[in-house]
């Protein structure tokens, strides 16, 4: 949807404003501002637009094949327990906002200034302070650069 990172800034109302290139291409790819919005650790809010999300649900209610279906299917009913139990269906307003629903804003610490990245299917919000301490703990040993460099990058 967009490369790099984007700011964007959570209002004393607890309304996220995604930033004007952010929301022009989220309109493009979706029909519609409807996204479900959630998490499954304290840290992370994921933004799924919601044709994305009826995919994820999808495979999470479907049936687990291979030899450990009853595990597999208690790790998916879990998943769906947290996301469902810190997830609302929410939809942009004609300036770029969403509501974040304020379970999500306080575990999240989702005040003021956050980050906003594309992953995949979804956007990741982030709080500057908890970006800042993932990117120390997500940097790039030596052999992923050798991965990267096979890629192409």
């Amino acid at each position: 949807m967009f490369r790099g990172v984007q700011t964007g800034n959570v209002d004393d109302k607890g309304r996220l404003k995604l930033p004007a290139s952010v929301n022009r291409q989220f309109k493009e790819n979706y029909k519609h501002g409807d996204i479900f919005i959630t998490r499954l650790d304290g840290e992370t809010v994921k933004m799924y637009p919601i044709e994305e999300w009826k995919v994820v649900e999808a495979l999470l209610s479907s049936r687990s094949t291979g030899t450990d279906q009853a595990s597999d299917g208690m790790v998916k009913n879990r998943i769906l327990f947290q996301v469902n139990r810190f997830g609302a269906e929410e939809s942009l307003d004609n300036q770029g906002r969403l509501l974040v629903p304020a379970v999500l804003r306080d575990s999240a610490g989702m005040r003021g200034t956050v980050v906003i990245q594309w992953q995949s299917n979804h956007l990741v919000v982030m709080c500057e302070e908890k970006y800042n301490t993932a990117a120390i703990e997500n940097k790039l040993t030596a052999e992923d650069l050798r991965l990267a460099a096979n890629l192409g990058l």
